[in-house]
């Protein structure tokens, strides 16, 4: 990877780090989605980086959809079972993860690996995760399995509820 696609990498990283926290931080719904929106951008420069088009768009989409949902003034807030200095901590922690994430990718084999792929080559970005970061991969997916278990747990029980 060359210095400019590292530089555009490690910016995009910041970015969607700055909205993450955004989203766990700020008291607000419409200044929550528009850190979300952040987020999506910054998620998608680094796939962007990547030269993962494809994955840069579909990221881009879901998270302005999201976002634009969230800001809504026809929201319907989900009560969470968890104190929101929890879920403040849980986002600085996520930061704190990010940053050691980065900087253990700039200490490893990712700065200097080699891309042959296009723009829109999204089966050499799975190259990627998986012949560098397969156990980061992993993870994430799980994270990503259990949260969408609990958000489906959590609307059903509240659902029954009325």
């Amino acid at each position: 990877m060359d210095s400019l696609h590292a530089i555009g990498f490690y910016a995009s990283s910041g970015v969607s780090l700055l909205g993450g926290l955004g989203v766990a931080l700020l008291p607000r719904r419409d200044w929550r989605g528009a850190a979300l929106a952040l987020c999506g951008v910054g998620l998608a420069g680094v796939y962007l980086s990547l030269s993962a088009g494809f994955a840069a768009g579909v990221a881009l989409i879901c998270y302005l959809g999201c976002a634009l949902a969230l800001a809504a003034p026809g929201y319907r807030q989900i009560e969470s079972a968890i104190n929101p200095l929890w879920r403040q901590l849980a986002g600085i922690g996520a930061g704190a993860l990010l940053v050691l994430l980065a900087y253990s990718a700039f200490k490893g084999d990712f700065v200097s690996a080699k891309f042959y792929g296009g723009a829109f080559d999204t089966a050499a970005l799975g190259r990627l995760l998986f012949e560098h970061d397969a156990l980061a991969t992993e993870a994430i997916a799980a994270l990503t399995l259990a949260a969408a278990a609990g958000g489906a747990a959590m609307w059903r029980l509240r659902s029954r509820t009325r």
